[in-house]
């Protein structure tokens, strides 16, 4: 016999409100202001494969990356989109209030990250497959955005499901 997805939480309280809306300002934010965290990430991954010496390697990468993946810094790009990301799975865990949960919505950005990666990879050993690249694109234009927790907070939200025999309850 399976567990029921539905268990009891902890309620919303106002600390955890205040924290959810923190996050969500962060992630507006963040965002808006996407062309100006590039700016700095890409400066201080410069700065720091200067310091490395690693300069012309990460130049080399950049240069062998299709302008359909992106037209920005690599490790900026992984940087701001991991931190991104975080910030989404911490949203939803402030506002599911259970660690099972959030595993559910852990196992979804895995999976597309997962996915994205298959298609890099295999638009890559396709010679450069640009349809491969294009969906890769927008596998992570979706992951990096504030779609996915629009979409799992009502669907895991506590309370959604009743136990295991799959039928819905009343919100």
């Amino acid at each position: 016999m399976s567990q029921p997805l539905a268990t009891p939480v902890r309620p919303m309280t106002p600390g955890r409100w205040t924290a959810a809306a923190a996050l969500a300002l962060l992630l507006f934010m963040i965002g808006m202001e996407s062309d100006a965290v590039f700016a700095v990430l890409t400066r201080g991954w410069q700065m720091l494969a200067g310091l490395l010496g690693l300069g012309d390697i990460l130049a080399h990468w950049q240069q062998g990356t299709s302008h359909l993946v992106t037209t920005r810094s690599l490790p900026a790009m992984g940087t701001y989109s991991l931190f991104y990301i975080g910030c989404c799975l911490l949203l939803l865990q402030v506002l599911l209030r259970d660690t099972r949960r959030t595993r559910w919505a852990l196992r979804l950005y895995l999976g597309l990250l997962a996915l994205y990666v298959l298609l890099m990879v295999g638009g890559r050993l396709a010679g450069n497959a640009e349809w491969a690249f294009k969906l890769s694109r927008r596998i992570i234009d979706f992951i990096v955005s504030p779609l996915p927790v629009m979409m799992l907070v009502p669907l895991l939200w506590p309370g959604r499901w009743n136990g295991g025999s799959g039928s819905r309850k009343a919100v």
